[in-house]
């Protein structure tokens, strides 16, 4: 057999058939980046409306996101969609060790799962944190407080989150780059990665 050229070798052709049976699967992964798109798409007019200051923000959730054609829909759309992923996410690691599929040869795409799931997480914390009142500003100020506590590099990530050394509106700045720019990046890398092993290890021989 003809050793697999460079087109195959990143797009794997086969998955074993038991794999992509919707009962074995319920699509958990597929849907959570249906509305990791849905995210992108609606958060990207929201912005054109968002300002990242406090009268920015007090005025966008005042007049539910501005003036932008259907903002009611696309802000309620927006954070149910965020709040959907946490859970099919949640739903679909809670699979995966259910049927064991993340022994070997997928031990290194469970992996890459955590981190997606951390990262997703971690935007949507970062879009709570936008709505910039007390109770948000005091969510910000506990998670650079347990960032601070980190060995080592700690101080640093603390004030790189805070943009100074305590929560002003700096840190909102930080907070709208993280959920708008930084972290969505972060997971669609991992997840074409995620999904780039999922076709790979679909090859070898399954531990299961």
């Amino acid at each position: 057999m003809a050793a697999p050229g460079f087109l195959e070798h990143l797009h794997p052709p086969r998955l074993p058939e038991e794999r992509v049976r919707l009962r074995h699967t319920f699509c958990l992964g597929g849907i959570s980046f249906l509305l990791f798109l849905v995210l992108g798409a609606s958060g990207l007019v929201l912005m054109f409306s968002y300002v990242p200051t406090a009268a920015g923000a007090a005025g966008f959730f005042a007049q539910e996101a501005g003036d932008l054609p259907f903002a009611w829909f696309l802000r309620r759309l927006h954070f149910l969609a965020g709040q959907a992923m946490v859970i099919t996410l949640i739903l679909h690691m809670l699979r995966v060790l259910a049927s064991k599929a993340y022994l070997p040869p997928r031990a290194l795409n469970w992996v890459v799962g955590l981190l997606l799931l951390a990262l997703t997480l971690a935007l949507d914390l970062s879009g709570y944190v936008l709505r910039w009142d007390p109770a948000t500003q005091a969510a910000a100020t506990v998670v650079a407080g347990v960032l601070g506590q980190a060995p080592l590099i700690g101080p640093l990530l603390q004030r790189l989150v805070l943009g100074g050394t305590e929560l002003g509106e700096p840190s909102l700045l930080r907070f709208y780059v993280l959920h708008c720019l930084a972290l969505p990046a972060l997971a669609l890398v991992a997840a074409m990665y995620h999904f780039w092993r999922i076709r790979r290890d679909g090859r070898q021989t399954s531990g299961l």
